[in-house]
């Protein structure tokens, strides 16, 4: 078994008497790494790759660490870390401490391990638009229509009001809403589940968005966890089309976990704006396992219209914007 790496950063007595403290609770599986000074972080983090990160509040740490560290920041005051949502009371001794980091890896672990061993040939991209925009859906469905030429595909809208009834000239039916059922209440007939709640085109399979929007806010990490899992053994699709709207928690998530993250933005004085102001949350901490991902796109929807109802995956294999969307997949 490999050892697990815990990296303590800063030259405070306190943070010093307390790396010690850990290496000597330590379990044999764990290795104690230092790094003492601001100024040697960028070099420390050049070699190592901490499985887990302990820092204080203070500490200013170099954006060209991992992404899948798990960091813990210890603090003055009980509760989460705002930004990364794990925070350790300092004021605890040292075996405690060490309990409390290895519950947080653990959640970790749940949260997002399954999702990156376990959807490792199950590719994911999603689109996603600063401050909605009606071309959205017809250009993520472009895409999927497209990917679809090449490998099974499944396209997922969370877009709440998107129109995809009327556009693909479904009746109401089960959505999201009733996939993330199963998924928290009948795992073992979730074949069955996804089986009614899918709907298809000639080019992908789709799952239409939660009927209620207050679901989208009420979806868990651990349900989408499970949910990739779930596609990922007992499907055999190669590829996810994500179609997200507000960036709540779950949408944050499913960004993470994707491969590319397609930012549709207007050619326009907001577009612009919105832009800026979405550049600079990319900045943020809690945006740093998506930026790298980012990428803007101005769809080019000429003057192309579409017939409700009609060959839909015929119209978007053929409209305006297809040859923009062949040149993102290839």
């Amino acid at each position: 078994m490999g050892k697990l790496e815990l990296a303590v950063v800063g030259d405070t007595p306190y943070i010093e008497r307390l790396a010690k403290r850990i290496g000597q609770n330590a379990p044999e599986y764990l290795e104690i790494t230092r790094c003492y000074k601001k100024e040697e972080m960028s070099d420390f983090f050049a070699v190592h790759v901490p499985d887990i990160l302990l820092y204080e509040k203070e500490e200013a740490l170099p954006e060209s660490r991992s992404n899948h560290t798990v960091e813990i920041m210890l603090t003055d005051t009980a509760g989460s870390d705002p930004k990364t949502g794990f925070a350790i009371f300092r004021y605890q001794n040292g075996a405690e401490i060490l309990r409390q980091v290895f519950q947080i890896y653990e959640k970790a672990a749940r949260e997002n391990l399954i999702c990156w061993c376990k959807t490792a040939d199950l590719s994911m991209t999603v689109f996603y638009a600063l401050g909605g925009y009606e071309m959205q859906l017809p250009f993520s469905m472009a895409y999927a229509a497209i990917y679809g030429e090449k490998g099974k595909t499944l396209y997922i809208n969370l877009t709440e009001f998107s129109g995809i009834q009327a556009f693909l000239g479904e009746e109401d039916g089960q959505n999201f809403s009733d996939l993330i059922y199963a998924v928290r209440q009948r795992k073992e007939k979730f074949l069955l589940c996804l089986q009614g709640i899918l709907h298809q085109t000639e080019s992908f399979d789709y799952i239409q968005s939660p009927g209620c929007p207050q679901d989208l806010y009420e979806i868990q990490a651990e349900d989408l966890s499970m949910l990739l899992t779930l596609l990922r053994e007992k499907t055999n699709y190669e590829m996810v089309v994500w179609n997200c709207a507000a960036m709540n928690q779950a949408v944050m998530r499913i960004m993470e976990h994707c491969g590319r993250v397609f930012c549709l933005v207007k050619e326009n004085t907001f577009g612009t704006y919105r832009k800026e102001e979405f550049t600079q949350f990319l900045a943020k901490e809690q945006a740093k396992k998506i930026k790298d991902k980012v990428q803007f796109i101005v769809p080019q929807t000429g003057t192309a219209s579409f017939i409700p109802g009609g060959d839909i995956a015929a119209q978007l294999k053929d409209s305006t914007f297809a040859k923009q969307v062949r040149t993102l997949i290839s």
